[in-house]
């Protein structure tokens, strides 16, 4: 079980990580490209180490995009009372799961299975 020290320590690294996030995903969104079309000056291989580099860029912001969604509901779950215990088992996830990843909603064990 978490402090109220605890609590409110995580629930602003939380908002200030939803803030980093959108902020990042503003400035990602912009620039990811998908890649241009054949104009016949480009060889196989660059385009498709073009198309490769485009398709890490969109799974690394989906990545961005599931984390704000889970920090988001965090703080749901805390609006509620119920951030810091497992949605699955019921037990409480431990302060060193919740420091080290904010918007965990199940604890290590659950988790690991």
């Amino acid at each position: 079980m978490i402090d109220v020290d605890q609590a409110i320590e995580l629930e602003l690294r939380v908002r200030d990580l939803i803030e980093e996030i959108e902020r990042d995903l503003e400035r990602a969104e912009a620039t990811v490209k998908p890649p241009g079309k054949l104009d016949g000056t480009e060889g196989r291989l660059s385009r498709q180490d073009s198309m490769l580099h485009h398709e890490m860029a969109k799974a690394g912001l989906r990545r961005q995009r599931q984390r704000l969604t889970a920090l988001r509901e965090a703080l749901v779950r805390m609006d509620k009372g119920a951030y810091g215990v497992c949605a699955n088992c019921g037990d409480w996830i431990s302060w060193e799961r919740l420091d080290g990843q904010p918007e965990a909603h199940l604890c290590g064990t659950c988790a690991a299975r």
